[in-house]
């Protein structure tokens, strides 16, 4: 969204699609470029970048494969007028652009790169609101144009269909003969095939959303309140406008658990506040709250008293109490060969052949393989002798082939210790290594009787234990989070998530391959690190939890 100095707004797909994900992020935005008094501020995200990255990626291999298989495919050039030079500047420049993609529509073409699309005032806008879009790809189909874009994701998002009907809408309006149809390109390769019309309404609906927005705000002096109900907020974590916001009112959307229609439910009887929620007797909440049911909102009450308790004691730990002693009392007492296991995988990992065509799953026919377990963490007795830390492995993995490898390793170093120690636990948090063992016990096909041990009898998963057995004064039960209940400070040091650790990896492969290998090394140390805590963390918590039982 751009508004120029001239005072008029430029809109793009990606408005549509912020309004929603959080009207109310939106509507700030549109107040601060008004010059009304908002602060916005920017949470990065590596992870994020990371993937953007990946997509430009997967673009260009789109590119090159249109222009294998096509005779003539245009590339759009388009060179924005810098800020200070003025709207007139901007205007002109992507005019230029704009027009230089009609007349290659026109065109002996096959194929546009990178089309762009300026419609200097949307009719349904009172105000100066204008449009602008970029295109992957627009592709000839007989005497038709059809819109492509590539999306890395592995199946079609309403982002992604709604950038397509705009796209498709413009080429509309401008008299082009345009297909029914547009088209993404997944992350797999694999296209998915859409109707215009079946994606036309919710995209006009969305963009007189927006407008309206614009509009709206533009009639109003102040910034639009926490707590609007024309501008809903979504309450996110990673919600730019949401995060300090949710900390400043109390919200309720910092409860664990609590629904976004559990929290207008409680809002509609007078209830807006972490404070309120927590200060309320379960007789009240069931005279006042309609719809939902006595043990849900007694689970709620709880939940936001223990979690207002923390806040009121910022210099210790995190408030608890046990909610069932026979859930915690389901932990597995300890045995001297237990492993604490827990994955690092990157999910937007691919392989490509040398023709460039990417490594499937099981032969010709089957999708292409996606993500690899890069780091098997194991953490036991002196399951690593002779190493800096002999209670810990890290079983590395850097392509399909290795990572094949390290499930035989880590089914053989199981099978040997099962044999000393035949009761043994591999403990793990939450349900990620369960899913991924299934995956990879098929991708690979090797051990699936020890894989199905450990799926059957072995494995124990502590975070349904925690949530069932506890209530903690957490926002989140992430294992991140909940270590401050039961480690020290300073523990944990290096990189601090998991998103980090796929960043890392990514960059310790680009690193590899540039033949930087000291940095390499040095990246790669830092994940087996962030792993060993992981691994650490969930012996700890085990332990404290069989203490907790105790309480």
């Amino acid at each position: 969204m751009q508004r120029l100095d001239d005072g008029a707004w430029v809109i793009s797909p990606s408005d549509l699609t912020a309004y929603t994900r959080c009207p109310w992020e939106l509507a700030r935005t549109v107040d601060a470029k008004l010059g009304k008094p908002v602060v916005l501020q920017e949470i990065t995200d590596p992870m994020m970048d990371l993937v953007a990255a990946l997509g430009l990626e997967h673009e260009q291999r789109t590119l090159e494969t249109l222009k294998q298989s096509l005779a003539l495919v245009v590339e759009i050039p388009y060179s924005r007028a810098p800020h200070s030079e003025g709207a007139n500047a901007w205007r002109a420049a992507i005019q230029t652009a704009s027009d230089a993609t009609a007349v290659a529509l026109h065109s002996d073409a096959d194929a546009l790169f990178q089309a762009v699309f300026f419609q200097p005032q949307l009719p349904e806008a009172e105000l100066s609101i204008g449009f602008q879009g970029f295109a992957d790809f627009v592709v000839r189909q007989g005497p038709l144009w059809e819109v492509w874009d590539t999306k890395l994701a592995r199946r079609a998002k309403d982002s992604a269909l709604v950038q397509l009907a705009a796209y498709a809408d413009q080429l509309h309006e401008a008299g082009i003969a345009t297909s029914p149809e547009v088209r993404l390109i997944l992350g797999d390769g694999q296209a998915s095939v859409h109707t215009v019309d079946d994606l036309m309404s919710e995209y006009k609906h969305l963009r007189e959303l927006v407008i309206h927005l614009i509009q709206e705000r533009s009639d109003h002096t102040d910034p639009v309140e926490w707590g609007s109900d024309l501008y809903p907020a979504c309450g996110k974590p990673g919600c730019s406008a949401c995060h300090q916001a949710v900390l400043d009112h109390d919200d309720l959307f910092q409860v664990y658990k609590l629904s976004t229609t559990q929290r207008s439910k409680l809002r509609l009887a007078g209830i807006t506040t972490m404070e309120q929620l927590a200060e309320s007797t379960p007789e009240s909440l069931r005279s006042s709250v309609s719809g939902v049911g006595a043990s849900t909102l007694e689970r709620l009450r709880r939940q936001a008293k223990m979690q207002r308790a923390t806040l009121d004691n910022p210099g210790s730990r995190p408030q608890w109490e046990v909610l069932s002693h026979s859930v915690l009392a389901q932990v597995p007492p300890p045995n001297p060969g237990d492993l604490f296991f827990d994955f690092e995988g990157d999910p937007t990992y691919q392989e490509w052949d040398e023709a460039g065509v990417p490594v499937t799953e099981s032969g010709v026919g089957s999708p292409p393989r996606f993500g690899i377990e890069y780091l098997f963490g194991v953490w036991g007795n002196n399951i690593n002798p002779g190493s800096d830390n002999p209670d810990f492995l890290g079983i590395w993995a850097e392509d399909f082939v290795e990572e094949g490898l390290a499930l035989q390793r880590f089914c053989e170093l199981l099978e040997q210790r099962l044999v000393e120690y035949p009761d043994l636990r591999v403990f793990h948090y939450a349900s990620y290594e369960r899913t991924k063992l299934k995956h990879l016990v098929g991708r690979h096909n090797t051990h699936h009787a020890t894989v199905t041990k450990l799926l059957d009898d072995l494995l124990c998963d502590l975070l349904p234990i925690v949530t069932k057995g506890l209530v903690v004064g957490l926002g989140s039960y992430g294992l991140k989070a909940l270590e401050a209940v039961y480690l020290d400070k300073g523990v944990r040091t290096g990189i601090a998530g998991g998103g980090e650790s796929v960043v890392a990896f990514a960059q310790y492969r680009d690193l590899t391959a540039a033949g930087r290998t000291e940095e390499a090394a040095a990246l790669k140390q830092s994940i087996l690190h962030y792993n060993e805590i992981d691994c650490f963390s969930t012996l700890a918590l085990r332990d404290w939890l069989i203490s907790a039982a105790k309480s």
